[in-house]
């Protein structure tokens, strides 16, 4: 349906419409109704006859019908853009009609770091085969695989059907949770909530006004560095698609696992980040005792809503205890979720997201504001480089493929954060 045709057609209606208005109600108005006479003045003007009226409601009612169309027209535009919107574009009808189906472009990180020009050149001009090689370096900035424009894309890219298919669910992981930021420093600096006792109360008139405490306290937080690498043949190394798969199967994996495990159990002592389970004035643990995960989880959630005066927005749980969750049943048997016979249900408790990873440890859940109450400041994205340079790497024919980010992690709240213990 071409909305630009129905819109014209719209507008000729109206003027069609406004145009026989003004000639019935000048016809109207020029119409002798009492001729003059020697004892009377000439008298005009009539009202619309039916059929007068018939003829103008015909033509506003045939621009009502174009304007439905329009409107009907427009939410179909509206619900397919809401349609690529949810499922990241991964279906777009072909433009000409005829070709069964069009795939969105997606580079992964491998990908992106093959095609840099500088690492092709490198490579065609046998730049990896001399003693002492090194690679340009290419900056990846994509932080997670998934499907959105700054991403390095899936592992394993769709061959995605004509049609409409159901909305997915990627996994979120504990970064996804926590606000991004970026910093060209190695250092942060920030103002970090420690104490807050609230005093106020009702006070008569020219009484003494209580005072509530309000601590903060000046707190750093060192960009630390992820890293590792990889040995790979020559012969490996220009085969770009082996390299790609090596990208992104292996070295950014590594990465991303250990980023995880960095967040959540740092140490705080160079080279480690200071994790989120290890912060010191976390709300007071809920335990969950007789209680059900699920009802453990809330009842931290309202601890640290009525006790930190902040709303928690997600939550991080083992596999073995969201699997609890998972396969609840009712007394006859009947699981509570989606069971067996429907795709696994994403993570979400209470209207929260939640981060399923072994990184956090097993009967443990950690609760918080993360957007909030935390952030995630990156230099750069990830790096990837290749050299020969490493013992005996260059009369081996061997390349070494390294892989690094820098990061830091700032907690600005840290009652805004607190655990769940004994889950099942």
């Amino acid at each position: 349906m071409n909305l630009a045709q129905l819109a014209t057609d719209l507008r000729q209606k109206q003027a069609a419409a406004k145009d026989l208005l003004e000639k019935t109600m000048r016809a109207c108005a020029d119409t002798i109704v009492s001729p003059a006479t020697a004892t009377a003045a000439e008298v005009k003007g009539r009202l619309m006859t039916d059929e007068e009226k018939g003829a103008i409601q015909g033509l506003l009612d045939e621009a009502k019908a174009i304007k439905a169309r329009i409107d009907g027209a427009a939410g179909d535009a509206n619900l397919m853009a809401e349609i690529e919107r949810l499922t990241g574009g991964m279906h777009q009808a072909a433009a000409d009609g005829n070709a069964a189906r069009q795939v969105r472009e997606t580079r992964s990180l491998g990908q992106q770091f093959i095609s840099d020009p500088t690492y092709r050149a490198w490579i065609t001009a046998g730049q990896h085969r001399r003693a002492g090689s090194l690679s340009p370096g290419v900056e990846l900035h994509a932080t997670t695989l998934s499907e959105g424009a700054g991403s390095g894309g899936p592992l394993i890219i769709p061959d995605t059907q004509a049609g409409v298919v159901p909305l997915l669910f990627k996994r979120l992981v504990v970064a996804d949770l926590i606000a991004p930021g970026t910093t060209t420093g190695n250092l942060i600096q920030f103002m970090s909530e420690t104490t807050f006792t609230n005093a106020a109360a009702a006070v008569a008139e020219a009484g003494l006004k209580p005072e509530s405490t309000l601590v903060f306290a000046a707190a750093t937080s060192a960009v630390q560095k992820i890293a590792h690498w990889i040995p790979v043949t020559e012969e490996m190394l220009e085969d770009f698609l082996q390299t790609a798969s090596i990208i992104d199967a292996r070295l950014k994996l590594g990465v991303d696992l250990v980023e995880e495990d960095e967040l959540l159990n740092g140490s705080g002592v160079a080279p480690h980040l200071l994790g989120l389970m290890t912060l010191p004035n976390l709300t007071a643990a809920q335990a969950a005792a007789g209680d059900s995960n699920a009802d453990a989880i809330f009842k931290e959630i309202t601890k640290i809503a009525t006790t930190a005066f902040i709303q928690p927005d997600g939550f991080v749980i083992n596999p073995a205890n969201w699997q609890t969750i998972q396969l609840t049943k009712n007394a006859a048997g009947n699981y509570l979720g989606s069971g067996p016979w429907a795709p696994a249900q994403p993570a979400t408790l209470w209207g929260l997201p939640g981060a399923v990873t072994p990184s956090i440890v097993a009967n443990t859940a950690l609760v918080g504001a993360f957007r909030s109450c935390a952030q995630i400041f990156r230099k750069g994205g990830i790096r990837v480089e290749s050299s020969n340079s490493h013992a005996s790497f260059f009369i081996n024919n061997l390349v070494a493929i390294r892989a690094e980010e820098r990061l830091a992690l700032a907690v600005y709240r840290q009652a805004g954060f607190g655990k769940v213990t004994g889950l099942a």
